[in-house]
């Protein structure tokens, strides 16, 4: 063999490695069958036609449906964008149009803030500038969550949103209120969630508009915006969000029509510039998703090109769809010649063609279902008022109060509050609600000249608060943001008396035209939720907390925003339609009002019957917020000390959750929030919310006998020193069995990893326990693991052992005794009927979509993060559902569960358990230790350690887990304490939450919120 010189030998094996690791690439990549065959059935024409995704009206004058069937039928169009219209027409229209095409159609919506913002008849959710005044990530994850549903519904697939152009120039036509603000890391910040959440539930996202339309003065609609900037400030502000939501795993992205200097030279539209779409894009930025145009109908373009050359410059450059062509046909008929004259490849129609079926493919259009139309409206709706009512709660700013208004408002003497109206004629549902509340009197600034302004300014200087209100705003720019000169004139004149407070019902760049020494609030749009919260904030029953997103002065600069003093008011007070308006507070996200339905019923989780109701406020449970605070310091002071990266703690007293709060992440490095639908393992609680429960239904079936022995129902423990336990001391952790047996230990070689003999990465018949993703465990080793466990000394018979193993047996025998596997029989008799649907064992192996924290980065065993499988070894080699552990859960579905046992085994109406089995499972059944049955329960002795806090009665039953979780109900006080953290992440060796008694000293503070002292 010859010998090669150095720089050739570097050269060969340099190009191995390479066509190797493309190779690999490829390979790892499995192709689609169903891509590849509809691919293949398709002409040149057909494949061409998939590239366009042509507007289509289910109402308005615009209406169209003759000529989309035409497109389809023709031209084998790929894809609708859904514009004005109803939610019902346009379900019709999608099922009809899906009929008529040999390809399922991809549908999109331009749905930034929810198909309110296109449709007749669903309600609009905050835009996202409101959102961005929120500075809440959680709560637009919950937003873009529900605009999926709401997508899901309809039959979306594509949502054009999130846009995440920095919005950096006041002047802005065209973005402005659809941006989250000017901070480019709050824009990136809020765009994730959004982006996540709605990808989370199977609809893509889109983010736009590349590469960042914040900073221009022309409207693309109607001309060409020019960008002056270099390429280093871009990249510093412009594609810094865009770079993080690619890192982020985003699936779309829509190209602006922009003229950028800096990044293209030759005067071209960067929609139609191969220089920002492939080079920057696409190479440069490394975003390998799915490229649309903006749309190809705006002047920004069609004044430079002519129909059909516009959509052939868009493909050449890059994109993959084409959005709003003016003419389809010519489109196709263009790109086919270049194509046939190698003006464009062939490999570049087929790259983007196979993206675009890839899409269809992972929006399920290989088996295309119907869209329902019954109740569409409703369904689409069912979320908005939630969302627009969480949103004004921490997104109305409070800018500045210098004369203090606030704290005068409503005071019980001669001056009171005057309310001066303007921009509107009828009165508005804050005076009237002002009116009820006897808080102010109505005027109207209908003032044309000076001496009716100088007129009422004399009227307004005997009342010692008035409120400014701006209503009828619009949200542009161009036209004063709805503000004639006369009526900023009258409000400059009026904020003269230095008694005012203006409250801007809309865009808060308004404040800049308005000169006015006095305080500004932003309301930022004026819809019912926010007129509702405005006036809580006025009258003092809740704070604001929201912070301006935008510099709009030299005073109010981005970041701007005081939070203003609550005062409480006791029982709530019924308005004359049958609600109640009530004292809310920050602590309490989902006690934000407790409503009255039209038959005068509790507004719940639900329907009917005893149980957990949502929506109540601390006070109309008794409880203080001062210590309900003391709550949130705690558990954001544990988090900064690393005693877990997040956690949720939920209050209920009498059926009502007063306190529900999430905090910090799944992990510490803060890429995941902890939100109300992350899942926790929850470790030992699995022995009383799965194996107790079932034991206690089988026991009064009488299908177990508490006092019979282990060997009646387990045939293998005859002849075992475990024969002659009895069932009632499983229960009591008093069998005389050990604690636990580390089977995992067994299993692992001399450097500590899964034998190969007992473990295999890919499951088969005889590898069927999966203990973790891609470990699979030999299923003949669970018998050796019952072995282990019959050849077991046994210690201590009769006395207090807390044991795994006892739980571990009960599972069996519940088993035998039913027929079913423990999972199958809660699921069935507790955790369906009782709707807890995200009550689950082996939940990353269950069609769900709910987040689950991760347990532990472990390097003992699995070595690789657990999450979504248990953590606890031993449940883990028997397959995830033990009886000890295996459980995963969320605090709402926990608290279902405990409602049922404090109400005596009822719930909604219906009974799971005799209130007599309830009461002497949960009491005290031992004489040597604290335990119930199953239950643990608070030491009567108060110089020993305490599982609870002391402020709960002995009566209290309930778990702590191993992972960092409790749930505890107190019957003689009728209140429930849940916690939820993964504590044990990274790792489980440092348990400082039980050290540092961070869950009993939070059940304190609750107790003490409800007036509830120390036993």
């Amino acid at each position: 063999m010859l010998k090669l010189l150095p720089s050739i030998k570097f050269f060969f094996f340099t190009t191995l490695l390479i066509s190797c690791f493309f190779y690999t690439k490829t390979m790892a990549q499995p192709t689609n069958s169903w891509v590849e065959s509809t691919y293949e059935k398709l002409t040149l024409e057909q494949k061409i036609g998939q590239l366009f995704m042509v507007a289509a009206y289910s109402g308005t004058d615009k209406y169209n449906e003759q000529e989309i069937k035409t497109l389809i039928q023709n031209q084998q169009i790929g894809g609708l964008i859904f514009m004005q219209g109803t939610a019902e027409r346009q379900a019709e229209l999608t099922n009809e149009y899906h009929k008529l095409s040999n390809v399922p159609l991809l549908i999109a919506m331009d749905a930034e803030w929810g198909l309110g913002m296109r449709l007749r008849g669903i309600d609009d959710l905050p835009k996202q500038m409101y959102m961005g005044a929120t500075g809440d990530a959680q709560l637009m994850k919950r937003y873009g969550n529900a605009v999926a549903d709401q997508c899901k519904r309809l039959g979306v697939h594509v949502n054009f949103a999130p846009v995440i152009d920095v919005n950096n120039n006041p002047r802005n036509p065209v973005i402005n209120d659809r941006s989250f603000g000017e901070n480019k890391k709050q824009v990136t910040a809020m765009g994730v969630a959004y982006m996540k959440a709605m990808q989370e539930k199977g609809v893509m996202a889109c983010a736009k508009h590349f590469p960042g339309h914040g900073d221009t003065d022309v409207d693309s609609h109607e001309e060409l915006p020019k960008i002056n900037k270099s390429k280093t400030a871009l990249q510093e502000v412009e594609l810094f969000p865009f770079r993080e939501l690619i890192k982020s795993g985003v699936q779309s992205m829509m190209i602006a029509h922009l003229n950028i200097p800096a990044l293209e030279p030759n005067n071209v539209p960067t929609t139609l510039s191969k220089k920002v779409v492939t080079d920057l894009l696409k190479n440069e930025m490394g975003f390998e998703g799915l490229i649309f145009t903006d749309a190809l109908n705006m002047k920004g373009v069609t004044k430079y090109y002519k129909p059909g050359e516009v959509d052939y410059l868009a493909f050449k450059a890059g994109n993959d769809v084409l959005l709003f062509s003016e003419d389809v046909e010519k489109g196709i008929q263009k790109i086919r010649e270049a194509i046939v004259k190698n003006e464009i490849p062939m490999a570049q129609l087929e790259a983007s063609v196979k993206k675009i079926l890839t899409a269809k493919y992972n929006a399920g259009l290989a088996n295309f279902r119907e869209v329902k139309t019954q109740n569409i409206d409703d369904d689409i709706n069912q979320l908005t008022s939630v969302i627009r009512t969480q949103t004004a709660q921490k997104g109305i700013t409070l800018l500045s109060d210098p004369y203090n208004v606030l704290d005068k408002i409503g005071k019980k003497n001669n001056k009171r509050t005057a309310y001066v109206v303007v921009g509107a004629t009828e009165k508005t549902e804050l005076n009237a609600k002002l009116q009820h509340e006897r808080l102010g009197d109505i005027f109207y600034a209908e003032t044309k000249t000076a001496q009716q302004i100088k007129t009422l300014k004399n009227k307004l200087e005997k009342y010692e608060a008035v409120i400014i209100g701006v209503h009828d705003m619009s949200r542009f720019t161009s036209q004063d943001y709805g503000i004639d000169f006369s009526e900023r004139k009258a409000v400059t004149e009026l904020a003269l008396n230095k008694n005012t407070l203006t409250v801007v019902y809309g865009n808060p760049y308004a404040v800049s035209l308005i000169d006015n020494d006095g305080g500004f609030m932003i309301c930022y749009d004026e819809q019912d939720e926010t007129v509702e919260t405005a006036l809580q904030i006025l009258t003092r029953t809740i704070s604001a907390y929201g912070k301006l997103p935008v510099s709009i002065s030299a005073m109010y600069k981005a970041g701007a925003g005081i939070e203003s003093r609550t005062t409480m008011l006791g029982e709530p007070t019924s308005n004359e339609d049958g609600s109640q308006v009530i004292a809310i507070d920050k602590n309490s996200e989902i006690a934000q009002r407790y409503y009255k339905n039209k038959n005068g019923e509790d507004f719940v989780a639900g329907v009917g019957g005893e149980k957990v109701v949502c929506c109540v406020s601390p006070m109309s449970v008794g409880s203080q917020t001062n210590y309900l605070d003391k709550v949130d310091n705690l558990m954001e002071n544990a988090i900064a000390q690393r005693v877990f990266p997040g956690c949720r703690v939920m209050a209920v007293k009498d059926g009502k959750v007063f306190y529900d709060r999430s905090f910090g992440n799944q992990t510490y490095d803060k890429k995941e929030p902890v939100t109300n639908n992350t899942m926790y393992d929850l470790a030992s609680v699995t022995k009383i919310a799965a194996t107790t429960v079932a034991v206690m239904k089988l026991y009064e079936e009488g299908k177990i006998d508490l006092d019979a022995q282990l060997g009646k129902y387990i045939s293998q423990a005859r002849g075992t020193n475990k024969e002659n336990v009895q069932i009632k001391n499983l229960l009591l952790h008093q069998g005389g069995l050990h604690a636990w047996i580390p089977f995992y230990k067994e299993t692992l070689d001399e450097n500590g990893y899964p034998k190969s003999d007992i473990y295999q990465t890919r499951p088969s018949a005889l590898f069927s326990k999966k203990v973790s993703n891609g470990l699979y465990m030999n299923r003949q080793w669970v018998d050796t693991m019952w072995q282990r466990i019959y050849d077991s000394e046994m210690k201590n018979i009769g006395r207090y052992t807390y044991s795994d193993l006892d739980f571990i047996f009960l599972q069996e025998v519940v088993e035998r005794v039913s027929g079913m596997s423990l999972d199958r029989y809660v699921e069935q008799f507790f955790y369906s009927p009782l709707g807890m649907k995200d009550t689950k064992f082996n939940p990353s192996t269950m069609p769900s979509k709910n987040p689950i924290a991760p347990t532990e980065e472990d390097d003992y065993f699995r070595h690789k993060k657990v999450q979504g499988y248990v953590h606890d070894m031993g449940a883990a080699m028997f397959g995830g559902v033990s009886g000890h552990a295996g459980l995963f859960s969320t605090a709402e579905d926990m608290s279902v569960l405990m409602q049922m046992l404090l109400n005596g085994g009822v719930y909604n109406g219906r009974r799971y358990l005799k209130e007599s089995t309830v009461k002497l499972f949960t009491s005290r059944n031992s004489f040597i230790s604290r335990r119930g049955l199953g239950f643990d329960k608070p030491e009567p002795n108060s110089s020993r350690s305490q599982p609870t806090s002391t402020n709960c009665s002995l009566a209290t039953f309930g778990h702590t887990g191993f992972t960092g979780t409790c749930l505890w109900a107190d019957p003689v006080n009728n209140i429930q304490f849940i916690f939820l953290s993964n504590r044990t992440y990274p790792s489980a060796a440092t348990n400082l939450l039980s050290r540092k008694n961070i869950r009993e000293e939070a059940q304190q503070y609750i107790y003490q919120s409800l007036g509830i002292s120390s036993r």
